[in-house]
């Protein structure tokens, strides 16, 4: 009893912030209860400028992760391999900072840099290479670079904790059995990792999906899901609040498949660390 009394105030919250906004949204998909009509949730996959959205965000997300997820892989290695321990608390240091440097900050410092009138830009310019007569940062290349500058971050973070679980011993019985480093990552380091690996990129992905502010400073009419959303929410031109509960409730989707996976990968790495 004393314990469901405790835990008062957290299910208070949850159902406060949680479950009532998500059943109003789910309410507001369907244009009400008077009228319950599947068409809002139909016309993000059949227009073409919204379902052109999704695809461009299952995009960005999917090719942000990948990237994060490897050069990220690499980092994390690295820093765990490293003698010094300064290196590792001050490399830790900063890959805890900038996972989290998304936002408006992270796009005027690309903009700054990368934009048409960018440092690197005129830079290159001087020496006769005109980066934009192949790329933009205002696209969705654009997007995907700056993107993977708080993802590697984030995946560094999030493998960490991972390279602690491969136990010394584990390199010295595969020494003593006859195995080379070839051996050791291919039969046991990389089958280990692996979940990690595939967790932390399924978090990516929910992470990359869900980006708003970011996108927003770089390229305001990005054609993206939670651009969209915006757009259709607080667009003065364009007012459609069921068709935004509608998008919103696809992106919501997507995001709680992915952290459901998320949550049943990581059950399987937590057995090598215990």
């Amino acid at each position: 009893m004393g314990t469901a009394i405790a835990l008062t105030p957290f299910f208070g919250f949850c159902v406060l912030f949680e479950l009532i906004p998500v059943l109003i949204l789910l309410v507001g998909a369907i244009g009400g209860l008077d009228e319950p009509t599947p068409k809002y949730l139909l016309k993000v996959f059949q227009h073409p400028i919204y379902a052109q959205s999704v695809v461009n965000s299952l995009i960005l997300a999917t090719v942000s992760g990948i990237v994060g997820a490897v050069v990220g892989t690499a980092i994390g290695y690295a820093i765990t391999a490293s003698r010094h321990e300064r290196i590792r608390n001050s490399a830790s240091a900063l890959a805890n900072v900038s996972s989290a440097s998304g936002g408006v900050g992270l796009a005027f410092a690309f903009i700054i840099l990368l934009g048409a009138s960018g440092a690197i830009t005129i830079a290159l310019r001087s020496v006769g290479i005109d980066l934009y007569s192949s790329f933009s940062l205002y696209s969705l290349p654009g997007l995907i670079i700056v993107y993977c500058y708080f993802q590697i971050p984030l995946m560094v973070v999030l493998m960490l904790p991972a390279f602690t679980a491969l136990k010394p011993e584990w390199r010295e019985a595969n020494m003593s059995l006859g195995g080379g480093g070839r051996d050791f990552w291919r039969r046991i380091a990389i089958p280990v990792l692996a979940p990690a690996i595939v967790s932390s990129f399924i978090l990516m992905f929910a992470s990359g999906m869900g980006a708003y502010a970011t996108a927003v400073a770089l390229v305001a009419q990005a054609n993206l899901m939670p651009v969209q959303i915006s757009i259709l929410r607080s667009g003065e031109v364009i007012f459609k609040p069921a068709q935004a509960d509608a998008m919103a409730t696809v992106l919501l989707c997507f995001v709680a498949a992915a952290v459901a996976l998320h949550y049943l990968v990581r059950r399987r790495t937590q057995r090598w660390s215990r």
